[in-house]
């Protein structure tokens, strides 16, 4: 039995009908995927820039906390204190001889209790 050419006509335009529905399907489940993607990445950089702030935020307070119970030195307070020049301020502080400086924004502040013990004798080596 041979198929008219109209019923073959239809089988085609079926068969396309089909096809174009399976591609349509096969790029909506590709777009899925990469909505679910972007969204993943998305998220972990969201977590990521959020932990940040987190530790900037954990940061400060530690920082604030630290100001409440020390007292904090500029580097002319600490210079005086010390009776040291600027410049073996520096040089000590890179040898490791000489208290480390905290820096918060652009200035630099020392601990007096530190500056105090390094002058009673105590080596920071």
């Amino acid at each position: 039995m041979s198929m008219s050419k109209r019923s073959r006509a239809k089988a085609a335009a079926k068969a396309r009908k089909h096809q174009a529905q399976k591609q349509t399907a096969e790029a909506a489940e590709a777009a899925a995927e990469a909505a679910a993607k972007a969204a993943a990445e998305a998220a972990t950089e969201t977590a990521a820039e959020a932990a940040a702030e987190a530790a900037k935020t954990a940061e400060a307070a530690e920082t604030a906390a630290a100001a409440q119970t020390e007292q904090w030195l500029t580097t002319k307070e600490t210079l005086a204190l010390a009776q040291i020049s600027r410049t073996t301020l520096h040089l000590k502080t890179k040898a490791g001889t000489f208290p480390q400086a905290i820096k918060i924004g652009k200035k630099c502040v020392w601990i007096r209790s530190e500056i105090d013990r390094w002058i009673k004798g105590v080596t920071y080596k």
